[in-house]
């Protein structure tokens, strides 16, 4: 967000979240809010003086650690969260993405059926408390991968990821693979990973050769900085801009693969991060989105 905050005017330009609420929200009624901007000046939406808008995250990481159902402190959040809801449905923004677009798209069932729908080539994937099922469609040795969120904080403070991996029916006997719902997927060889970042209707694509690469190429630290510009996928990245469209998101980051069969969509994030491709492609993606925002 950073990024493109240093593209805009401050005055007039505000950022706020669940956690910077009380501190940026000056006032509302049923007509009018008013929240600071950058400068700590008041700036008011109205549907007659329209704002744009683009969500990068509703609220920092671990902004609500501890907080315990049904507990005080999850009380003041959901009334905080509230109040947030009603500002993302405020009729004097537009978003390039619409928080309920985010909410859904974010969904990777939802990712899949809409890019079938649009003729895209995807994994066979399947959800099932069965492990004897899941490798009788998707083969003896498939992929496993995270239906919700894909990293989470341990009993100790660490920080842990829940990285895609092979795994085979024998691996997962006694595993309730509903408590936690997990997506289980064929098993495609990637010769090249893409990431694709879509902005309106512009795209930009840089590659990875998958050359010596786990099945995650997150797991390898080397891999977050060899993406290199590529302009030879225009029809995968056609594709991605459809998709998104399909979806109503405004910007996304998407992750496809090329295997002997050619592109396949893998995942779609309305709010994903692309800081660490090529600055080349960074510094006009950054461009662009504070020049959606400015309505340039």
């Amino acid at each position: 967000m950073a990024a493109v905050l240093d593209r805009l005017p401050r005055r007039g330009t505000v950022a706020v979240d669940a956690a910077s609420l009380s501190s940026t929200l000056r006032d509302l009624d049923l007509q009018y809010s008013t929240l600071l901007d950058r400068t700590g000046e008041p700036v008011c939406l109205r549907v007659q003086h329209p704002a744009r808008g683009w969500i990068r995250r509703l609220a920092p990481a671990g902004w609500d650690t501890g907080a315990v159902l049904g507990s005080h402190a999850a009380a003041r959040l959901a009334a905080r969260t509230a109040l947030l809801a009603t500002l993302l449905r405020d009729d004097g923004l537009t978003w390039l993405c619409h928080v309920d677009a985010l909410f859904a798209a974010e969904n990777k069932i939802v990712q899949y059926r809409a890019a079938r729908a649009a003729g895209l080539r995807t994994p066979n994937t399947v959800i099932s408390a069965n492990p004897s099922a899941l490798a009788g469609v998707l083969g003896e040795r498939f992929v496993l991968k995270p239906l919700g969120p894909g990293n989470f904080t341990d009993a100790d403070g660490h920080e842990r990821v829940v990285h895609a991996q092979t795994v085979t029916a024998a691996d997962l006997a006694g595993t309730d693979l509903l408590d936690a719902p997990f997506l289980a997927q064929e098993h495609l060889t990637a010769r090249t990973h893409l990431r694709i970042v879509t902005v309106g209707d512009r795209a930009w694509s840089a590659e990875l050769d998958a050359d010596g690469l786990p099945l995650d190429w997150r797991q390898s630290m080397t891999a977050h900085h060899a993406f290199r510009p590529s302009s030879r996928w225009p029809e995968t990245e056609r594709a991605a801009l459809e998709l998104a469209e399909r979806l109503g998101t405004g910007f996304t980051c998407q992750d496809w693969i090329v295997d002997a069969a050619g592109p396949a969509f893998l995942d779609l994030n309305p709010g994903g991060q692309w800081l660490f491709l090529p600055d080349s492609m960074t510094a006009q993606i950054a461009d662009r989105l504070a020049g959606w925002l400015k309505d340039d």
